[in-house]
Order: C-alpha cells, then structure tokens, then sequence
C-alpha cells in the first residue's frame, strides 16, 4: 500500500513537472520571422518610389524594427523603420525604394523585436534600369 501512493506521488510528480516544462517552452519569447517578400525585379532607374511588401509571423507579436542591410548596390543607402505593427502576430507592412542611376540592388531584411530578437535574414534583389531599358 505504502509503495502504491509512493507510485502515484511519484506520478503525479513527474506530470507536473512536465506539465511546467511544456507551459515555459510555449511562453518563451519568439524571434520574428519573414515569410516572404514582395517586390518586383526591375524598377525604373528615375528616383520613382517603387513599393514592396514584407510578410511575416511573429508569436509575440512585438516587432519593433525593419532592418535593410545593402548586400550588393552601387550607390544605394541601408535604411531601417519601425513598420507599426506591434500587436499583429502576422501580417504585412510595406517598404518603398528607389534608384536615381541604373545598377543591381540586393537587399538583406531583418526584423526585430521588442526584446532584441532578430529574425532569420532575408534577401532580395532588383535591377534598376533606364526607362527606355525597362520597356524593351
């Protein structure tokens, strides 16, 4: 009898313990992620804002910071903003760049929280033309 409620203290002991270990996994702070990024591939080379979108999925929904770090560019400046979107555990926000001289653009997105949690990277690319070069 003494080892039966042993085994059941036990048990429930062990339940409990997992039980605790699941609740602190689930509550632990989450990194932003970036699901996608919308932008097209050739932009006018004529200083016009080109719009692009950046989805993403964040669990604690506290993204603070949109990072854009140049990777390759002739003359193209990195640049950062807080895309407004705290609260939203998924979603969307908009970007907008431009060129004033024709070259090949690639740009590395972060997103940050609140807590100083980067996301993965992600990068992207897009040629800048000449008008007369984007409609041929």
């Amino acid at each position: 009898m003494n080892s039966t409620i042993s085994l059941v203290a036990l048990g429930v002991l062990l339940a409990a313990v997992v039980l605790i270990a699941a609740v602190m996994v689930s509550s632990a702070p989450s990194r932003p992620e970036i699901l996608a990024i919308e932008f097209p591939g050739r932009i006018a080379a004529d200083g016009s804002e080109v719009v692009g979108t950046v989805k993403f999925r964040d669990r604690d929904g506290d993204i603070v910071l949109a990072e854009f770090k140049v990777i390759e560019a002739q003359a193209f400046e990195p640049f950062s903003f807080d895309p407004e979107v705290m609260g939203q555990r998924e979603g969307s926000f908009p970007f907008a760049v431009f060129s004033l001289i024709p070259q090949r653009v690639t740009l590395e997105v972060t997103l940050i929280d609140r807590l100083g949690q980067r996301s993965r990277p992600k990068r992207f690319s897009f040629t800048a033309e000449m008008a007369w070069e984007s409609q041929q």
